[in-house]
């Protein structure tokens, strides 16, 4: 899994909807080379957005966008300042009993990540397209475009993991 200080989201975010969209955006990006790595099919790993508390799960909406889900299946107000948001990515072995991918990819969290990086900033897609964050469509009343949302998460879970490095 990934997670990316809160603090550090509101600063680099407008809204959290944005903030959404660039972690479906980084889980699009970070399953692809997590696959590669791992020489698996994509279908053996799973990927997810949600909660890092289970409260809620991002989906793609109809209009191509990031939503939040409750368990309940209704929309889940994230947009509440005094709730906390601890959206988290998560790639699974996607077989019951998993198949023994999911271990090892936790431990290579960095270099996936670094690869996604490079992945999503190399692509010349303008606004995010199926070879780096997904088949997405581009707002222009948002200030990052899914790509650029999704460049930002990513950019977070590297400098993220190195200031925890640093700690220890």
């Amino acid at each position: 899994w990934w997670e990316a200080a809160p603090d550090a989201l509101e600063r680099a975010f407008a809204t959290r909807f944005e903030a959404i969209d660039g972690f479906l955006g980084a889980a699009y990006a970070l399953h692809h080379v997590a696959a590669l790595v791992s020489l698996a099919e994509l279908r053996d790993i799973g990927r997810s957005v949600g909660d890092g508390e289970g409260e809620w799960s991002a989906v793609l909406g109809p209009d191509g966008r990031g939503h939040a889900r409750a368990l309940d299946g209704s929309e889940a107000d994230v947009a509440r300042r005094d709730r906390p948001f601890r959206p988290t990515v998560f790639l699974y072995d996607n077989y019951p009993g998993g198949i023994g991918i999911a271990a090892p990819l936790h431990g290579q969290r960095e270099e996936i990540a670094a690869h996604a990086v490079d992945l999503v900033s190399r692509c010349p897609c303008a606004h995010g397209c199926p070879a780096c964050v997904g088949p997405v469509l581009a707002d222009r009343k948002q200030r990052h475009t899914p790509k650029s949302a999704a460049l930002t998460v990513l950019g977070l879970f590297v400098a993220g993991r190195r200031v925890e490095e640093q700690r220890h």
